[in-house]
C-alpha cells in the first residue's frame, strides 16, 4: 500500500470517527433537552400537589380533577424517558459499547468481563 493510499485511508477513518462524534453529541443534546422537559413537567406536578395540600384538602384528598390534570404530564414524562433510553441505546450501538449489567461500567462490545467489577457480560 502506497503512502497516498494509507493517507486516504486515514483521512476516511478520521471522517467516519468525526461523524460518529457528531451523531453521539446530537443524541446527547436531545437527551439533555428531553431531561429538561421532564424536570419541567415534574415541577408542574409537584406544584399541583403543593397547591392541593395548602388549599386545605390535603394530599390524601386529591380529587379526580387534579389527577386528570396531571395525567397528561405523567404520560409525557414516561414517553420522554423511553426516548432517552432509546437514544442511549443508539449511542452504545454507534460507539460499539455495552454497559455492565451489574455496575454500569462502559466497555467495548467485544469485552467478556467488566474491568470495573469483574462480572461477565
Amino acid at each position: 500500500m502506497s503512502f497516498m493510499d494509507k493517507f486516504k485511508s486515514g483521512v476516511k477513518e478520521a471522517g467516519n470517527k468525526a461523524k460518529i462524534v457528531v451523531e453521539v453529541n446530537r443524541l446527547k443534546m436531545q437527551n439533555s433537552s428531553k431531561q429538561g422537559e421532564i424536570d419541567k413537567h415534574l415541577q408542574e406536578i409537584g406544584r399541583m400537589v403543593y397547591e392541593a395540600e395548602t388549599s386545605g384538602g390535603g394530599t390524601a384528598g386529591l380529587n379526580a380533577d387534579l389527577a386528570v390534570r396531571w395525567a397528561p404530564l405523567v404520560d409525557r414524562v414516561n414517553v420522554l424517558k423511553e426516548e432517552i433510553q432509546a437514544n442511549l441505546l443508539e449511542i452504545r450501538l454507534i460507539t460499539n459499547e455495552k454497559s455492565c449489567p451489574k455496575c454500569g461500567y462502559k466497555a467495548a462490545a467485544d469485552t467478556q468481563f467488566c474491568a470495573q467489577c469483574g462480572s461477565d457480560f
